[in-house]
This record gives C-alpha cells, sequence and structure tokens, in this order.
C-alpha cells in the first residue's frame, strides 16, 4: 500500500479510537484527569528533502506505563508529510521529543511550514487515556 494511504489510514483509526473512548468513557477512573499536551518548536531537513525530524516538548499522564501515538503532519506549500510520536515517558514532567515526518512527494526545502498533530496516550495498568492536538505552528525547516 503506498505511504499515503497508510499514514491515512493509520490517523483514521487514531480518531475513531479517540472518538470511541470519549463516547463511551473508556479507562477515564472517577475524578481523574489526565492531559496530554504537545508542542513543536523547530524542524530539520534531512539530506535530499525526503525527510524533516521535528523536534518540541510534550507533558502526558501522569501514568505508570504509558502506550499512544500523536500523529504528525508537516505542510510546506504543496509539500506534506507524516510522521508519529510515541509518548513514553508520561508522568506529569515535561519532556523532549524528535520524531522523523516523511515527505509524500515533492521534497522538503529549508523555509517556514506548519506543524499539526493530535493523539492520545492510554496506561497500560488503569487503563486512563488522555487526548490533545496541538497547531497550525510555524516551524522553520532549517
Amino acid at each position: 500500500m503506498p505511504r499515503g494511504k497508510v499514514a491515512a489510514m493509520r490517523r483514521l483509526v487514531v480518531v475513531a479510537v479517540a472518538f470511541l473512548a470519549v463516547m463511551v468513557g473508556i479507562g477515564q477512573p472517577a475524578g481523574a484527569e489526565p492531559a496530554l499536551q504537545v508542542s513543536a518548536s523547530s524542524a530539520r531537513l534531512v539530506t535530499g528533502g525526503a525527510q524533516v525530524v521535528v523536534s518540541g516538548r510534550y507533558v502526558c499522564g501522569p501514568f505508570a506505563e504509558a502506550d499512544g501515538v500523536v500523529d504528525l503532519t508537516v505542510r510546506q506549500g504543496d509539500t506534506t508529510g507524516y510522521g508519529y510520536l510515541y509518548p513514553s515517558v508520561c508522568d506529569g514532567t515535561p519532556q523532549a521529543w524528535s520524531a522523523p515526518v516523511d515527505s509524500v512527494g515533492t521534497p522538503f526545502v529549508p523555509g517556514r511550514a506548519q506543524v499539526v498533530g493530535g493523539g492520545y496516550v492510554c496506561d497500560r495498568v488503569t487503563g486512563a487515556c488522555a487526548f490533545g492536538s496541538f497547531g497550525p505552528t510555524t516551524v522553520r525547516i532549517r
């Protein structure tokens, strides 16, 4: 299956899981308010422009054992790319992250781009989940 279709299907699954969890309250203990906050601050061009590495910070939890994904989309003119952040440390403190984003079609070039993202993190022990999204955020691809 082409890379773009795989990314689109994965994005659809993330949105569907988030929607269902919100609708039926999957794993949310009474009174608990776990959080997922993500921000992007920079992007580094990989040789050839087929990929950029986006960096930023996230805060999630607090969770004993985290499992989840944040879908990332970078748009620069007619170029779009997709990537994924897999939060692992969810103790309620800010964590630095970097994730590759692959271009679908034309290559990225140095300059301004927009980053958006959204996803979830769940605690494997309690089943509690947190959802979040961010952007569009302007970053400079260097």
